[in-house]
This record gives structure tokens, C-alpha cells and sequence, in this order.
């Protein structure tokens, strides 16, 4: 029996056109069940923006918020929060920047703008209206500024040099930061030890560099479609787009189904 975690965006969910399922992708779920295996998912979406995708393919096994969030068999195990002492100078970045910020708990999106182009999709995600106001943003699990780490200076305050116990992502057109000791892989490593399994049944799948750690550090990791360069450098294999059933083929190559 191994457990196969997934990222969602471009490795479970396409957004080629716009958002869907690939019908292969399904499948390939649903075959991986049938075979005894652990279909589980590590994404740095908010937990109540996972749920709607893991209802989709019946999946229960959940690291969320690049590891912030952990879910194992529908109950939550895990919540790391950012730093309750450094949320006042995410404020002030944010009161200088309201157009670009925001920030996430365990139940809502805070952000003093309307992003506009994502209010549908994440409402449809959620399920309920999760857009709220930054003034009643109490604990946070993540932090954002809508812009690459290469186009911030020191105005950015904590989104350009992380103080003591912040981690940054680096994503392509976003930068993220949260509790400094959570990652995807320690998520992954959490919930492996609650279930008494071991890393090495661990396979993972993923296509950002938010994935790197947990393809380099699985038994076998496997970047997805056209995947970041350091997804594609961390991995062991790298499959087709999903659109082109590319993880149906790939759970095939692996002999898992």
C-alpha cells in the first residue's frame, strides 16, 4: 500500500481554459483505491478552499496551507498559525498596499480589495462567501502579496526578508509566507507518522516550486505537465499534462494500477 500525495492547481485541477477535473485524472483516483493505495493531497490552498476538490475525488487525507492545515480521515490533527507577533507588520505592508495583499485563516480570504477575477472561483471553492475585510483579520494561517519576490524591495517588509520564524514562498506570481516550519513534506512526514505507515511508501506528485521539497524528498516524485524548473529538478519522473492523462499514465508507469 503506498500513499500518493497530489498538489491541486495543474496537478489534480486544470486551469487550461478554466477550471476542471480531468475525466482521466478521476480514474486514475479511483483505480489507485481500488488497488489498496492512500490517494491524499498536499496543496498550499487554505483548508476550506480543499474541500471541495477532495469531495470531488473522495479524499480525506489532506495537507493544506503548505503544511499549516492537516487533516487525517475528515478531522483535523494540525493548525500552524504565522506568527501572532509578526501580524502587525503584515498590516502595516498591507495599509500600504491594499491592492495586492491578503491573508487567510481557517474558515475565510481577508483583503481590502475585490479581487475581482478570483471572488467567484474561491466562493465556488469554499462554498460560502469567504471574503471578509483585513480589519477583522484576528490569527492568520498565510500571508500574501500578489507579486513575484523578484519585483519587491525593502517597502515589502516582511514578503522581502522574512524575520525569524516566517518562511516565504517564492512562487511565480505571488509571494507567500507562513509559519516558518511548515512545508508540504512536513505535513506529509506528520501525517505519515499519525497513521503509523512509513515514508517510504510515501509517493508524491505536484508541478510548482512549492512541490520541490516533497518530490525531492519522497520515494519517488513526480512532476506534472509543464511544472516549474524546480519541480522538474527535484522530481524523479516526469509525466505528461493532465489534460493529456498524464497522471493516469504515469500511476500506470509506477505500477500502482
Amino acid at each position: 500500500m503506498k500513499y500518493i500525495f497530489f498538489d491541486i492547481d495543474n496537478t489534480l485541477v486544470s486551469h487550461k481554459v478554466k477550471p476542471h477535473i480531468p475525466p482521466e485524472t478521476l480514474r486514475a483516483i479511483s483505480l489507485l483505491k481500488d488497488s489498496g493505495h492512500v490517494p491524499a493531497i498536499a496543496t498550499g490552498r487554505a483548508g476550506f478552499l480543499t474541500m471541495t476538490t477532495a469531495e470531488a475525488f473522495g479524499i480525506d487525507y489532506l495537507v493544506c496551507a503548505g503544511g499549516s492545515e492537516i487533516f487525517v480521515a475528515g478531522k483535523k490533527i494540525h493548525t500552524a498559525y504565522f506568527p501572532d507577533k509578526y501580524l502587525d507588520s503584515f498590516r502595516d505592508v498591507a495599509s500600504r498596499f491594499p491592492d495586492i495583499t491578503a491573508a487567510v485563516d481557517e474558515e475565510y480570504l481577508y483583503a481590502d480589495n475585490d479581487f475581482d477575477s478570483f471572488r467567484e472561483y474561491f466562493n465556488s471553492q469554499a462554498g460560502y462567501d469567504c471574503f471578509k475585510p483585513l480589519n477583522e483579520l484576528k490569527r492568520a494561517t498565510m500571508c500574501y502579496i500578489m507579486r513575484p519576490h523578484r519585483m519587491l524591495d525593502e517597502s515589502h517588509g516582511i514578503f522581502f526578508a522574512a524575520p525569524e520564524g516566517v518562511r516565504l514562498e517564492i512562487m511565480h506570481g505571488f509571494t507567500e509566507a507562513r509559519y516558518g516550519a511548515s512545508t508540504k513534506w512536513g505535513g506529509i512526514e506528520m501525517m505519515i507518522r499519525s497513521l503509523g505507515a512509513s515514508l517510504d511508501d510515501v509517493i508524491t506528485f505536484g508541478d510548482g516550486p512549492n512541490d520541490s521539497d516533497m518530490l525531492r524528498n519522497a520515494n519517488i516524485g513526480v512532476a506534472v505537465g509543464v511544472c516549474s524548473d524546480e519541480a522538474r529538478k527535484s522530481a524523479d519522473y516526469v509525466c505528461e499534462d493532465i489534460d493529456d492523462g498524464g497522471i493516469l499514465k504515469a500511476c500506470k508507469y509506477l505500477g500502482l494500477i
